[in-house]
């Protein structure tokens, strides 16, 4: 078992200003470029790819344990400390297309900003992920065969496109409204894709 952790980031929407969060935390099948720092803190860079229900056995795992004892956290910015702890996976699911999963956000006296940073700049999600299968190399693309996903957290910078909330609610209708930032974003990790090619 391989015991290094990545973290990898999708883009998501957020629908309305309730507690439940909802999106796809991995896409599967979608391509791309990675650089990152191993472990002699040289870049290293090359195209990767979640293959279809490399979280199926996680999502398992949790359905059958109902949620209990998989504590899965959300987090502002990978930042483990108390503050930047906003909530927590209450379920977790392999669909066709990807995994997804849905969050408790926890009730406080900051929810309001907490929903704000959602909305507003951190309006991507990313996986903190260590493989449980090895990778296969698949047409130069290190493919994800089976992953553990140890938090998610929100963020400015998402790597995949294909993935994200698609509804925070807290009633049974809810109401859309598009993150303002999300094109600015979009823009902002064309560019960085574009520097770190270069």
């Amino acid at each position: 078992m391989n015991k290094q952790s990545f973290v990898r980031s999708a883009e998501f929407q957020l629908r309305d200003d309730g507690r439940t969060l909802e999106g796809c935390i991995v896409p599967y099948g979608e391509v791309v470029d990675v650089a990152e720092l191993n472990e002699s803190g040289d870049v290293i860079r090359y195209r990767e790819q979640f293959l279809t229900h490399s979280l199926a056995n996680m999502a398992q795992g949790f359905k059958a344990r109902s949620g209990k004892g998989m504590n899965v956290p959300l987090l502002i910015d990978h930042n483990d400390s108390f503050e930047r702890l906003v909530g927590f996976a209450t379920m977790i699911e392999s669909r066709e297309d990807g995994a997804y999963a849905t969050f408790r956000l926890y009730d406080g006296d900051n929810i309001t900003k907490v929903r704000s940073i959602l909305s507003e700049s951190h309006t991507g999600l990313s996986v903190a992920f260590r493989d449980i299968r090895e990778p296969k190399l698949i047409d130069d693309v290190v493919s994800r065969v089976q992953v553990y996903v140890g938090h998610v957290a929100a963020t400015p910078a998402p790597a995949y496109a294909g993935a994200g909330i698609t509804s925070v609610r807290n009633s049974d209708e809810p109401v859309i409204s598009e993150t303002p930032a999300l094109n600015d974003v979009r823009q902002w990790l064309a560019n960085m894709r574009q520097e770190i090619n270069a």
